[in-house]
């Protein structure tokens, strides 16, 4: 059985199963193929529209004195909003030394820090059981997405 990649959306689930492994793996390959094709045209157009208004949405933000956040203008009839977001982030071993600094105060650090403990799983494993032992009631397993690959014959 061939099937075109056009034609899945219009076939049943139960028809679609029938078919050989292999002629899944190859719709599956077709698939990813126009996926990635469609992407990096998708990247293709959105770096030719940032090429056409980065000028102008400069300009704009310049003279509104906005860095960040959206602007927006008309082009020929056709709204262009262009967002700039910020980006925040924060030096970690400066913000433990100022952590550190409140706390020697007699503050708490949490009052004025979101602070997130985590564990590297690949340290974990390689502790020693009983350093294992000690941390894993706070250790949470959830089951992450699950994939399907189908990998062989002429694919």
């Amino acid at each position: 059985m061939s099937i075109e990649l056009n034609d899945i959306q219009t076939m049943k689930v139960e028809e679609l199963a029938s078919c050989s492994g292999k002629e899944l793996a190859l719709l599956l390959n077709d698939v990813e193929k126009a996926m990635s094709q469609l992407e990096t045209q998708k990247l293709w157009l959105e770096s030719v529209v940032a090429y056409k208004y980065v000028y102008r949405a400069s300009q704009l933000r310049s003279q509104l004195q906005q860095d960040f956040g959206t602007v927006s203008f008309d082009d020929e009839g056709t709204r262009v909003l262009v967002d700039q977001p910020r980006e925040v982030s924060w030096d970690q071993q400066k913000l433990k030394a100022i952590a550190q600094r409140i706390q020697e105060q007699g503050e708490d650090p949490s009052e004025f820090l979101d602070v997130e403990y985590s564990v590297s799983q690949e340290k974990f494993d390689q502790w020693p059981q009983q350093l294992r032992r000690s941390f894993e009631p706070a250790l949470k397993i959830k089951p992450g997405h699950c994939t399907y690959r189908l990998v062989g014959g002429d694919v």
